[in-house]
């Protein structure tokens, strides 16, 4: 069907403007958090605002004051997770991944290629991408943990500060330590 009714058409469009800038006011509050790069756990969120978006938009069986409990609960619970994540560290590791080195000093890190499922071919992109050729003057090309590629130049990778963390980590995976 093209068309049903002028009211029906109205109640959606005045829905969908209440709607939308309940969600911005609502995504304001809670922060630069929701809506910066995504991770997983960010993705979810976001597709499901997206989903109550939608059908409260278009289902005339859901009010508005529905869609925005809904949207109210959801930067919420995203609030906590962030609270929870940033006070206990295995919080952290339940909802969230690490970032993780890929390539060092020259040499592609196979055991980590394998685990986060990533290519020669796309750490080369990543590092072409970022103005570089020669893959002998690359510290390290790090994993992010919302799946972008941070690559940094001057071996060697023990050097950078930054690194220190996910080199512990690493050192630790290969004598066999937690």
């Amino acid at each position: 069907m093209w068309f049903d009714n002028w009211p029906d058409i109205g109640t959606i469009a005045l829905t969908t403007l209440v709607i939308y800038a309940a969600l911005i006011a609502i995504l304001q509050i809670a922060g630069k958090r929701s809506i910066a790069k995504l991770n997983i756990f960010d993705l979810v969120v976001t597709v499901a605002l997206g989903s109550i978006l939608a059908s409260v938009m278009l289902t005339s069986s859901l009010s508005v004051a529905d869609g925005l409990a809904a949207f109210i609960v959801l930067a919420f619970l995203q609030w906590v997770v962030s609270f929870l994540s940033v006070r206990f560290g295995w919080f952290k590791q339940v909802v969230r991944s690490d970032s993780r080195i890929l390539f060092k000093d020259g040499e592609f890190l196979e055991k980590e290629m394998k685990s986060e499922r990533v290519t020669h071919g796309e750490i080369e992109a990543a590092i072409r991408g970022k103005g570089h050729g020669d893959m002998s003057q690359i510290a390290a090309v790090v994993l992010e943990t919302d799946g972008s590629f941070s690559v940094i130049e001057g071996p060697p990778a023990s050097q950078y500060s930054a690194l220190d963390r996910m080199l512990k980590g690493n050192d630790k995976s290969e004598t066999g330590g937690t």
